[in-house]
Formats: structure tokens, sequence, C-alpha cells
């Protein structure tokens, strides 16, 4: 019998999961939880042969709790199942040390999939996705200062108000623009937007 660790916040989420899993005889979910630190506790108590991690979490996000697990367990097996689909979500999940990533848009035969692939080992991406790491634009091409300014604008703030609040000189901010939209490859502050939304840099709260 495979035991599954489910974190996950969404009520629906969890019971569209518990449909799923529930109609097989090999495997059981074990434990949930809606909260990202209560991940670890909750694996260290029962020792699952697999995880199943949302992303977006209050409190600690997905990706921490990926790799608190990971630095408990080397050998923890985690499939990622989340709404975001950028190619730096899936890069950073895949780093944080998950073998699996799936869009919650997945089918229930893709992530039965996905949870015996994990079982074995062995990592599991749906083609989309790993076309999307193949011409994943590495986000360590921007530096710590310019994501910063690309989240705030993200938010909708003009320079002025970027740098009002990273206490930096509004030509400064138009400084770290042109270098974003070069490294990005747009040409305008919407385009920006765009591109950091589709590929994961930044999420819209």
């Amino acid at each position: 019998m495979l035991a599954i660790l489910l974190v996950e916040d969404q009520y629906f989420a969890r019971l569209a999961l518990h449909t799923v899993v529930d109609s097989r005889e090999d495997m059981k979910i074990v434990a949930e939880t809606a909260s990202g630190a209560e991940a670890l506790p909750l694996y260290r108590k029962h020792r699952p042969d697999l995880v199943i991690m949302d992303l977006r979490l209050p409190g600690m996000s997905g990706f921490d709790a990926i790799r608190a697990i990971r630095a408990e367990d080397a050998a923890a097996r985690i499939v990622v199942l989340s709404n975001y689909d950028g190619s730096e979500d899936v890069h950073r999940a895949l780093d944080a040390g998950a073998l699996a990533y799936l869009t919650k848009d997945a089918g229930a035969d893709d992530l039965i999939e996905a949870l015996l692939a994990a079982r074995r080992g062995r990592q599991y991406l749906p083609l989309a996705l790993r076309g999307l790491l193949e011409n994943r634009i590495p986000s360590d091409q921007l530096t710590a200062r310019e994501l910063e300014v690309l989240e705030l604008l993200t938010a909708g703030m003009s320079n002025r108000d970027i740098g009002e609040r990273l206490g930096i000189a509004e030509k400064t901010v138009r400084i770290h623009m042109t270098h974003i939209f070069d490294k990005m490859g747009v040409e305008d502050r919407t385009q920006a937007v765009l591109a950091a939304i589709q590929r994961g840099l930044v999420h819209l709260k």
C-alpha cells in the first residue's frame, strides 16, 4: 500500500484527490494538511512513501516545505500538483527536490502515472512542461534587486513608487528597468509583466 501525505490548502482540491486515490487499492492518503509549516512534522510522524505538494500555501510556501522535507530525508519522494505553470516554478520545484510536477488541470490518469513514477524514484513531467523547461530563461540572469523591481512593477507601481519603496532614486529604477527588458527580451512594462507571470518569476497575490 502506497502511503501518501497530502499538502493542499484548498478543500475541494483535497476532496478531488481523495476521490482519485481512494478509488485504488494500492494507495492511501494517510495524512493531510493545508499548511506548509505542518508538512514536515506530519512527514516525520507518518514517513509516507510519497508527498503530494501544492506550492501556493499559507505561511510557508510549497517550495520551502519541499526543501524542509528533503533536508530531513534526502530520499523523500514528492509530487507537485499546482496552479503555477511557469517554467521558473517547475524549475524551482525540481531544484528543491520534487520528482514530478503536474498542474491542477491534469487528469486522474496523469496523476496516477506521476505517483507511480515517483514511487519508483523516476522523474515525471508532462510533455508541455518539459517544453517550458527547455525554453526557460533562468531567473539568475536577473539580480536580486531586478527581481524586486519586477515584482513591484507587476503590482502596478510606477517608477517613482518603486524607488520610494526600495529607497533608491527614480533614475536608478529606470536603469534597472532597462536591464530587465534587455534580459527578458521585452520592449515595455506590459510585456515584462506578462512574461514574468507566464514564466513564474512573480505571482499575482
